[in-house]
């Protein structure tokens, strides 16, 4: 990714620089000729200023108009010719190449220039064999054209002072294309290094070692997201381990047990098959049992693993109407076994649980009330709205428990008398339906008499206003 990261950077950089670098080198390359006939078209006139006499006085002599022709052509690397009204030759720079008495009035710019205009331009030079560059303006005195200078220069000139010109572009392109690396390079490294650091700490998780979670303070905005959501996801996942190996562990565990009684039973009663038919039917019928305890314990096993899943959603429900309706269900139980039950509270109590949670809650910790309670005593499902929570109470006159045992009755497995039916899953159960719905549970001891007070708080609905 490091590698793409800085390919991007460093190809926008070259094509930006380019783009905007040839943009600058045309602009600069006209310019600069601009500027060089410019001053040549200046220096033209200043000569044709000085020889004005020579073109004005037919056969006028002035060695030092000579003396600064040449002077000037050395400096400028530049052919300098003069002509008079005809085109005639009558100072030069170069009497090799361009000589004296010669007329040159059939070169497009001399020509041009005779007529009183200002010419410039390009074109080959088959005396040079190169682009020729020139200019040319007339003598003028008044309304009087005497005659032209011609400066003439090699192409050349121009190139090398675009060149002196453009060399500190490229330098700063250069620059700029070095800058944009080592940039590109550190930025690439910010970005990459957090995911480097999520890709060693996926591959931690991965062999099982959850000890460790990503800085969730670091680098800019994204980065962080990203590590509070890798670290919500291995919070999740060690969670998500850990209950599988207790339920893999508390399976075995209390699975083992009734495994062995049964098997135990079933081949006693095999040997009474032929010898005993009424030791084997006993025998059966105490496998029976031992197989209900088992369906028990898994179906319990079963819904605390589903409800370690976490994937119901949270939904609003009235607590009042369902306690209200549960107690009805129950009522007959109670009755038969001699246990009066009832309700107390509000009409209306909006909370939030998870789906089908509420009655399973409701309906284990009423089970238990009814299961503990001694003939001719009550049981009070009661329902309270608190600030922020809906708090549901099932409250029973049974031996009742110690402080320390109620802290424990949550424990898988655990009971409080292990010569009662149970598995010991109901409250644990309990437990972890409201606590993933967002509520508690707690059990005590009741006051100044004997029972247990179970309770269940919910988080309250928001208001519908």
């Amino acid at each position: 990714m490091r590698r793409i990261f800085l390919a991007s950077i460093v190809g926008v950089s070259a094509a930006l620089l380019l783009a905007q670098g040839a943009a600058v080198l045309t602009y600069v390359t006209a310019s600069e000729q601009d500027r060089i006939i410019t001053g040549y078209e200046r220096d033209a006139f200043v000569l044709g200023g000085r020889v004005e006499k020579l073109l004005e006085i037919p056969g006028h002599v002035d060695p030092t108009l000579a003396e600064l022709v040449n002077k000037y052509a050395a400096t400028g690397n530049t052919q300098v010719i003069v002509v008079d009204s005809a085109g005639v030759g009558v100072l030069t720079s170069n009497p090799t190449e361009l000589a004296i008495g010669t007329n040159y009035s059939n070169r497009p710019e001399i020509s041009s220039a005779l007529l009183g205009n200002v010419a410039s331009g390009e074109r080959w030079s088959d005396t040079l064999k190169s682009n020729l560059v020139y200019v040319a303006v007339p003598v003028i005195n008044g309304s009087s054209i005497y005659g032209v200078v011609r400066l003439s220069f090699p192409h050349g000139e121009i190139d090398s002072a675009i060149a002196a010109k453009t060399s500190v572009l490229w330098w700063v392109a250069g620059g700029a294309l070095v800058l944009s690396v080592i940039l590109s390079f550190i930025v690439s490294g910010l970005v990459t290094r957090p995911l480097r650091r999520v890709e060693a700490q996926a591959n931690t998780l991965a062999v099982g070692d959850f000890s460790e979670r990503l800085p969730e303070a670091d680098g800019p905005h994204e980065i962080r997201s990203l590590a509070v959501a890798f670290n919500f996801m291995a919070d999740k996942l060690e969670s998500l381990i850990r209950q599988q190996r207790a339920f893999a562990s508390d399976a075995s565990h209390q699975l083992r047990t009734p495994l062995t009684a049964l098997l135990l039973r079933i081949e006693r009663a095999r040997e009474a098959v032929l010898t005993d038919p009424v030791v084997a039917d006993d025998r059966l019928g105490d496998a029976e049992i031992e197989v209900e305890r088992l369906s028990s314990i898994v179906e319990g096993l079963l819904a605390i693993a589903r409800s370690e899943g976490g994937a119901s959603d949270i939904e609003p429900f009235d607590l009042a109407e369902l306690a209200r309706e549960r107690v009805e269900n129950w009522r007959a139980l109670a009755e038969e076994r001699d246990v009066t039950i009832a309700y107390e509270g509000p009409e209306a109590a909006s909370a939030l649980a998870l789906t089908t949670a509420p009655e399973q809650i409701i309906d284990n910790l009423v089970d238990n009330a009814i299961t503990h309670s001694p003939e001719g005593t009550a049981v009070l499902v009661r329902v309270r709205e608190l600030a922020k929570e809906v708090e549901l109470t099932v409250i029973d006159a049974g031996p009742g428990m110690t402080a320390k045992q109620c802290d424990r009755a949550f424990d898988r497995f655990w009971r409080a008398d292990s010569t009662k039916d149970g598995s010991g899953l109901g409250l644990a159960i309990v437990k972890h339906l409201i606590e993933l719905g967002g509520g508690s549970a707690s059990l005590a001891p009741r006051s100044n008499t004997s029972g247990i007070v179970a309770t269940a708080r919910f988080a309250k609905a928001p208001s519908a206003n």
